[in-house]
């Protein structure tokens, strides 16, 4: 279990994953070896993992979208099918209207209906496929605990926008172009986020000073960012849910006021069977009840909610483009 101390650790590393033990010991009251000691522990147990969460839009996957599945028979053999198919990065059983639900990421529309025709209506056991196309980020977050993760920010008129997949672009606004050394050194970083300079270096071909350049230029111009993900049932800390919402009205202003409930940590308009969908975290099914009923469907303009509680998670990578590294959780 997690006390305090491990909590503000974890906070530290996920506003940057590559923060020095020095600062994440003056932030929660130790010296450097007990936090060393306590940030080893956190990833050696499988609390914690420190990587570089990558923005597919960088590497040209401009559209995500969740997919809803129906299926019939063997519903760990469907899911292990799926979960095959590289472009999809997140597969979880639910209780609800979907057996199983995915997030895929796509090139375009082609890519998509190639997916969707070739790789995925065909597998033994899909009878129904439903897909809805991500619109607008509100709010993500690969933060823990609830309340810390990041709100888009506001636009004029309160409404907040953001692509779901933002492209990644230079000081000057062009779009950032990557080399092979930058990929390889994305390679390295997704496998471990704070892998020192010099073994990113020689693994990049590189000397130190230009490496630490280039790490630098591709997290500010957002291609990465290196963070620490929490695995919360490892960490005995919180089940998830999805929630698919009917609206009608101002959608900027009924997801303005969704996000500011901390317990969600993701959220966004799809075109599809839901108007916005969002994730939240929650305890037990009672606080959950509570908090959908209380909280949520008390929002003016929500007219409905549907709620799919995450059975088993399958299938979760934070790291893109596939062909890189693979970092699947079967069944977490």
């Amino acid at each position: 279990m997690l006390d305090e101390i491990d909590r503000r650790i974890i906070a530290e590393l996920q506003q940057d994953g590559r923060r020095t033990y020095g600062r994440i010991a003056e932030a929660v009251g130790l010296t450097e070896a007990p936090a060393r000691q306590r940030v080893a522990r956190l990833t050696r147990f499988g609390l914690i993992e420190i990587v570089a969460i990558t923005n597919p839009g960088a590497f040209g996957f401009r559209l995500r979208v969740a997919v809803g599945l129906r299926c019939e028979g063997d519903l760990d053999a469907i899911a292990a099918a799926i979960a095959q198919v590289d472009e999809v990065d997140w597969l979880v059983a639910t209780a609800g209207r979907h057996d199983l639900m995915a997030e895929l990421r796509c090139v375009d529309e082609q890519h998509l209906y190639a997916l969707l025709t070739d790789r995925i209506r065909v597998i033994p056991g899909v009878r129904e496929v439903e897909t809805l196309l991500y619109l607008n980020l509100f709010k993500a977050s690969y933060s823990w605990p609830p309340g810390s993760g990041r709100r888009v920010p506001d636009e004029p008129g309160g409404a907040r926008r953001c692509s779901p997949v933002p492209p990644a672009l230079t000081g000057g606004g062009e779009e950032v172009t990557l080399d092979e050394i930058d990929r390889r050194i994305i390679a390295e970083l997704q496998q471990d986020g704070r892998r020192t300079y010099g073994r990113i270096a020689e693994a990049a071909g590189l000397s130190l000073a230009p490496t630490r350049q280039r790490v630098a230029r591709l997290i500010d111009t957002g291609v990465i960012k290196i963070a620490a993900i929490v695995n919360p049932k490892a960490a005995g800390l919180l089940r998830r849910a999805a929630l698919g919402l009917h609206c009608e009205g101002d959608l900027d202003a009924i997801a303005a006021a969704i996000a500011r409930v901390d317990e969600v940590d993701w959220l966004v308009a799809t075109a599809g069977g839901f108007d916005l969908m969002a994730e939240v975290g929650h305890l037990d099914g009672e606080r959950l009840h509570r908090l959908v009923t209380d909280r949520i469907r008390t929002i003016p303009g929500v007219r409905g909610v549907e709620t799919l509680v995450f059975l088993s998670i399958y299938k979760v990578r934070y790291p893109w483009p596939p062909a890189m590294t693979h970092r699947d959780q079967s069944r977490l």
